[in-house]
């Protein structure tokens, strides 16, 4: 795939086609992986569309706002001139914050001291190394012979319009 077709319109695009019907409730993304109208499916915009909608899914879900959330025991704890950043509450929340997997955090320096990969081609290789290395569950044998009756039924069915 020429990676000149996954680029920043592409997501924009994705991110858009997807965050709106999400916001007014949708709960079935189309699309996914989608270059081209849809002429194109593209591995690793499938892996960036994942990402894209995990943190679309995490945005949706909204924030709970509550003395918890809020940290009200902290802050009476603390005070107005107190320290939050070593409070154990200050970590505990930030561990609940979205945390991307292919978003490179690294300043410029260091990401280009690494290699300077873009994060099209960071998502290409979690793709390629998905397809080298995934295995899917087996499934049980009670389900794999009614999935067998199903396409035995189809073949039938096809086979007598056929005549």
């Amino acid at each position: 795939m020429d990676s000149k077709l996954c680029d920043a319109q592409a997501g924009y695009e994705s991110l858009l086609s997807a965050l709106l019907p999400s916001l007014a409730g949708a709960n079935l993304i189309y699309g996914t992986g989608m270059l081209d109208s849809g002429m194109v499916l593209d591995y690793g915009k499938m892996i960036l569309d994942d990402e894209i909608n995990m943190a679309i899914k995490h945005l949706v879900k909204g924030m709970p706002v509550n003395e918890e959330t809020l940290s009200v025991a902290a802050i009476k704890e603390i005070g107005q001139t107190g320290n939050f950043l070593t409070h154990p509450d200050t970590l505990s929340n930030f561990t609940k914050l979205l945390r991307p997997k292919l978003m490179n955090r690294e300043n410029y320096d260091r990401w280009s001291s690494n290699g300077e990969s873009s994060v099209y081609e960071r998502a290409l290789e979690k793709a390629r190394k998905i397809v080298a290395t995934h295995q899917p569950a087996s499934i049980n044998e009670n389900a794999q012979k009614e999935i067998d009756e199903i396409i035995w039924e189809t073949e039938k069915e096809l086979k007598v319009d056929q005549l």
